[in-house]
């Protein structure tokens, strides 16, 4: 039993997050291997993980663009994430993610609009056929490139624990 964890962070708090996650679900044994997505190949049949976990910040209530990544890299001298996004890595999954267990994040500024990339990845994955195990997931930043809320570590870390529970129970036969 494995994880692939793959994240577009702009400003490094969708990084500390997806740490935070891989984290949980070490604490219950399953090796995860964290991956930026410019970075990460795309998973092939014969190497695809029990669990593929993919997470992003939200722009502009959705998933980010190449006009709002460029927008994002002119707001400091170095971002995470240097290349092509998420977006552009889902369209390389199109059939090779049929029944694949995928989990879904993002980080979004407090108090802003509605609207989630986790909400945009989990659809573009279930078009593509692969199976969110858990409904998406939201951790919470306070601004821009100012970090994360108090204990958003910790939730991700949870919610990486119990990724870690559903993928055990699904690779025991129970779920």
């Amino acid at each position: 039993m494995s994880a692939l964890l793959v994240f577009e962070s702009m400003y490094g708090s969708t990084a500390a997050i997806a740490e935070a996650i891989a984290a949980g679900l070490a604490d219950l044994r399953i090796p995860t291997t964290v991956c930026e997505v410019g970075l990460a190949d795309v998973p092939s049949f014969s190497t695809r993980p029990s669990l593929l976990v993919i997470g992003a910040p939200t722009h502009q209530r959705g998933l980010s663009t190449a006009r709002t990544r460029d927008v994002a890299r002119g707001d400091v001298a170095e971002t995470v994430s240097r290349g092509d996004g998420v977006r552009e890595w889902l369209d390389q999954l199109v059939g090779r993610v049929s029944g694949q267990p995928t989990a879904v994040f993002d980080t979004a500024v407090a108090g802003r609009l509605s609207g989630s990339a986790a909400a945009t990845i989990g659809k573009r994955l279930t078009k593509a056929g692969a199976v969110l195990v858990v409904p998406p997931e939201s951790f919470t930043v306070t601004g821009r490139s100012s970090g994360l809320l108090p204990d958003e570590l910790e939730h991700a870390r949870s919610w990486g624990r119990s990724l870690a529970l559903f993928a055990a129970a699904a690779a025991a036969g129970g779920a």
